[in-house]
């Protein structure tokens, strides 16, 4: 299972292919819990997270700390996974257990598109991690102005 999870962290979709065609399971996670999914969606190998989707890989199945692939997409920025997923039945407003959500991972990272997306998708504003933080206070703490901004707006705009 360690090599399909390589196999897709590296966008080696050949392999990928061969292995779930040798049994190997689509969910299958390292001893932290990451699965294939996770690393495909985190390193933006679109044409993988598809295979994997396909092979009924679970879009909100997370890691050992909740982390899911909807979360690692849209930390490092990569749109079309986010659509991909959130097409696929992943939960916008997924939390860690550290309170950590899609918005909050996404505005952390000052990934101006994704969090846009996502709150378009109906990401939550106000939800807080276990240190009180929003998605708001994570870009401000990025310095990521320009997600600061769209946060405020989208708050004011809700009222």
């Amino acid at each position: 299972m360690s090599d399909l999870i390589v196999a897709a962290q590296t966008g080696d979709v050949t392999a990928v292919q061969s292995l779930l065609a040798q049994g190997i399971a689509a969910d299958s996670a390292k001893d932290d819990g990451t699965t294939a999914l996770i690393a495909a969606a985190e390193q933006g190998h679109l044409d993988v997270v598809n295979v994997l989707l396909e092979q009924e890989a679970s879009p909100n199945l997370p890691d050992q700390d909740g982390w899911t692939a909807l979360m690692g997409a849209s930390a490092a920025g990569h749109v079309e996974i986010i659509q991909t997923l959130l097409e696929r039945g992943a939960d916008v407003n997924a939390k860690t257990q550290f309170g950590l959500t899609v918005l909050m991972s996404a505005a952390a990272q000052g990934q101006r598109a994704a969090v846009q997306q996502l709150l378009e998708k109906g990401a939550n504003l106000g939800d807080r991690d276990q240190n009180g933080w929003t998605a708001l206070i994570w870009a401000a703490e990025g310095n990521h102005t320009d997600v600061v901004e769209l946060l405020k707006d989208a708050r004011a705009k809700a009222g």
